[in-house]
Formats: C-alpha cells, sequence, structure tokens
C-alpha cells in the first residue's frame, strides 16, 4: 500500500507539471506511459489479470497519446474521450472475461465511478502503513498546524496583493518568480492534485483488489421460441428490399425528381443506415437467445446482405455530394464510419452460424483498430489536398472549410495563398495571421505540426 501511496503523489505531481494548464502536445504520451506502468505494475502485483488479451489496449492507448505530438488536427479534440474510454475498457476486460456487450457496456459505464467507493479505503490504509513511532505528537501538531496555515496565507498574501498596489510594491520582487501564476490558477492547481490523487489512488486500489479470489456464477441464457424473430426478420428484410431497389433505381439507373438534393439525401441515408445497423445487429444478438431454427439463420444472413445493399448505395450518395460539393473532416469521417460498417458485417455473418463467439470483442477490435488507424493518417492534410486538387480542376473551394485552427493543413494553405485570387482571399490571409499568432509552445506542449507551421510561417 505503500507503493500506492507513493506512485499515486508521483502521478498526481506529473499530471500538475505536465498537464495542467497546458496544452496538449509532447506531455501527453510522457504522462501516459508511467500511467500505464503504473497500473500494470499492480496489475500483475496483485494478480488481478483474468483476460492477458485485455493488455492488448495498451497499444491504441500509445498510439493515440502519441498523435498529440506529431499531429494537430479534430482527432485531438476526439480523443479527450477515446483515451480515457480505453482506459476503461482496459480495467474492464483485463479484470474480468466479459461474457457480451451487454455486460463490457455496464461494467464500463460502471467502472467510472468505482474510484468514488475505494477512495476512502485507499487513504485510510495509506494513512497506516505511514511510520508512527518515529514522529513526535508534538511533531505531528506542527506539521498539521503548518498544513493548514501555509495555504491560508499564501491565499491571503495573493488577495491582499490585488486588492492594493502599494501593499502588492512590497512584494514585486518576489512576485517576479510568480508571473505565470494567478489565485485561480493555484487554487485550481490544488484541487485538480487532490481530486486527482483520490480519484487515482482509489481506481489503483479497484484494479488491485477487484476480483480476487473471486468467483463468478455463470447462469446459462433460456432460450425462446424463435416465431418473434422470425417473423421480425421476415418483415424487415421485405422493407430492406424495397429500399434496396429504390436505390439502385435511383442512384444507379439515374432515375430522380428534378428537386434531388444531394445533401438532404446523403445525410438522410447515412443516418438511416446507422439506424438500420443498429436495429440489426440488436436483433441477430437477440435471436442468440432463440432456439437453433434454420430459417432464422437464412432470414439473418439475408438481413446482413440486404443491409450490405445500404452501406454500399449510402456510400456512394457521399460520393456524389463530395464531388458536387468538395471534401470536410465530416465527409470523410461519413466514409470512415461506412467502411466500418462493412468490416463489422464479417464477423456478424459468422456469428449467424457460430454463436459461440465473442461478438462483442469482435465489434470492439474493429472499432478500436480502425479509429486508431485513422488516427495515423493527417486527416485534416488529405482533405486541404484533395480540395485544392478540386480546386485547380473546377475552379471550386469553400476556404471556411479549411479554416479549423489545426496545423496539420497550415503548410499547404500557405502555398494555397500564394496563387490564390478569389475575392475570399482576405479570409485566409487572416486564418494564416491568425495561425502564426497563436503558435506558441513550451517544450512540454511540443507538437510537430506546429513546429513545422512556426519554422516555415
Amino acid at each position: 500500500m505503500k507503493k500506492m501511496f507513493i506512485m499515486t503523489i508521483t502521478l498526481c505531481l506529473l499530471h500538475s507539471i505536465l498537464l495542467f494548464d497546458q496544452s496538449f502536445g509532447l506531455n501527453v504520451i510522457l504522462f501516459t506511459i508511467p500511467l500505464i506502468g503504473t497500473i500494470i505494475y499492480f496489475l500483475k502485483e496483485n494478480k488481478s489479470i483474468k483476460n492477458r488479451k485485455g493488455l492488448l489496449l495498451i497499444i491504441p492507448i500509445i498510439i493515440l497519446s502519441s498523435t498529440y505530438f506529431i499531429y494537430s488536427n479534430i482527432f485531438n479534440t476526439l480523443n479527450v474521450l477515446a483515451i480515457p474510454f480505453l482506459y476503461l475498457l482496459l480495467y474492464v476486460v483485463t479484470l474480468d472475461k466479459a461474457k457480451s456487450f451487454y455486460t463490457i457496456f455496464i461494467e464500463t459505464m460502471s467502472i467510472i465511478f468505482k474510484p468514488f467507493d475505494n477512495f476512502s479505503s485507499f487513504y485510510k490504509e495509506s494513512m497506516k502503513e505511514l511510520p508512527k513511532d518515529k514522529i513526535s505528537p508534538t511533531t505531528k501538531k506542527v506539521i498539521k498546524s503548518l498544513l493548514i496555515v501555509i495555504p491560508v496565507v499564501i491565499v491571503v498574501l495573493l488577495l491582499l496583493i490585488s486588492a492594493d498596489q502599494i501593499f502588492g510594491s512590497l512584494f514585486k520582487d518576489i512576485g517576479k518568480l510568480f508571473d505565470d501564476l494567478s489565485i485561480g490558477n493555484i487554487i485550481l492547481r490544488l484541487f485538480n492534485f487532490v481530486l486527482l490523487f483520490f480519484y487515482l489512488g482509489g481506481t489503483l486500489y479497484f484494479i488491485s483488489k477487484r476480483y480476487k479470489d473471486e468467483k463468478r456464477e455463470v447462469n446459462k441464457p433460456k432460450l425462446r421460441d424463435p416465431l418473434t424473430i422470425n417473423i421480425l426478420l421476415t418483415t424487415l428484410n421485405i422493407i430492406y428490399i424495397v429500399f434496396d431497389i429504390i436505390q439502385i433505381n435511383s442512384l444507379l439507373l439515374h432515375r430522380v425528381s428534378s428537386g434531388f438534393n444531394y445533401a438532404d439525401y446523403a445525410r438522410s441515408g447515412f443516418f438511416q443506415l446507422m439506424f438500420i445497423s443498429i436495429i440489426n445487429i440488436i436483433i441477430i444478438i437477440l435471436s442468440k437467445k432463440s432456439k437453433e431454427k434454420t430459417y432464422t439463420k437464412v432470414m439473418s444472413l439475408i438481413t446482413v446482405l440486404l443491409t450490405l445493399v445500404i452501406i454500399l448505395s449510402s456510400f456512394y450518395r457521399m460520393f456524389l455530394y463530395e464531388q458536387a460539393y468538395g471534401y470536410t473532416v465530416l465527409r470523410l469521417g461519413v466514409y470512415i464510419t461506412l467502411m466500418t460498417e462493412v468490416i463489422l458485417l464479417i464477423p456478424t455473418i459468422v456469428y449467424i452460424f457460430n454463436k459461440k463467439i465473442n461478438i462483442a470483442a469482435y465489434y470492439l477490435i474493429i472499432t478500436i483498430a480502425v479509429y486508431t488507424l485513422v488516427n495515423c493518417f493527417s486527416i485534416d492534410r488529405i482533405i486541404a489536398t484533395n480540395n485544392i486538387k478540386r480546386y485547380e480542376r473546377t475552379g471550386k473551394i469553400d476556404i471556411e472549410y479549411l479554416q479549423n485552427y489545426c496545423y496539420d493543413n497550415y503548410l499547404i494553405l500557405k502555398e494555397l495563398g500564394k496563387t490564390y485570387k478569389e475575392e475570399d482571399k482576405y479570409l485566409l490571409e487572416y486564418y494564416l495571421s491568425d495561425m502564426d499568432n497563436n503558435n506558441k509552445m513550451n517544450i512540454l506542449e511540443f507538437n510537430i505540426s506546429k513546429y513545422n507551421a512556426k519554422k516555415e510561417g
């Protein structure tokens, strides 16, 4: 427990130095490596690892953390949610062999609050480890008093210095040492340190004690009559057939009305696809609880094949829309999502004929792998390059869509600015000038894209 206490304090100090009040860059991977090392140490130390395959999630965590050092694009924002989610998933999959998608989802969501249940136990056990005999009662009282007095005195002094210029001038020389600090900054830093200490400590305590010598009873699912599933699959397949015929008729045969709108068509098709895919996955998973029937398998397979047609039609609609209006992060995201959907259909087909496979694991592995792989490419640079090629070919470009304040496409836009002669050139010039003025970073915030932009700017 003493090691846990010391490591928690160390990680909190690292977080305060590396990440607090800093832009994300090199500091993210510098904090990620010791954090992962600490988590693995306590998992192995307490023999809490029940599924070693879960440790593979460390790979996407490290890759996504490294992108803050390499790229500057929209994924830097998305990964603020993706990386913590992968940590939660790491705990769930490593500490227990989850049997279903439902189990994984519930465990992942509930584990967010587990540290709050454990930080009290972590604190009490940590205090027991402190040497009590070597510290006299008087020394303890002095230390306790100093821990209370020093923060209060600092806060009061800062308030007085900010309230009165004459009084503040007495401390002007000392104040130069703390130019970057303010009352709010100190209070927030202390609050962040304490909150992280208890949450991280509670997390480490949880993963070191969870499932230790614990045995779970496995309840066999009750098989139900397949009538409802068969009726539902048959009805939906009829609807899907009609829908797919309309797609083929309108897109491939070009039989569309004069009021055809590519934007509305592409967007509506995409969300329809997502909704249909979710319904299909749920239905196929529920079919596992019904008695094995050949008809159910055939209907499930037809559902998957019809869904594939819907995906391809949606992909084609987005292609037409993109050709008409250009490339954006959202439109490229649609492509990535559609391709992921196609890949997810492969384990779905296998699952139809072999219900023993853990389909939830395959879905998670594929989704995480695709997301991590996409992070390894400079999305904004790809979009800018293709939009400029389209501009050279058609003379059409939407400058505002390229102004996302990410530095991956900065150098390309800089080159465009030299030859761009349109009326909205001032927008591009203002944007590039603003990017130059805001490109400031310290060594902890170092980012390759920002560095290249600053060097060439």
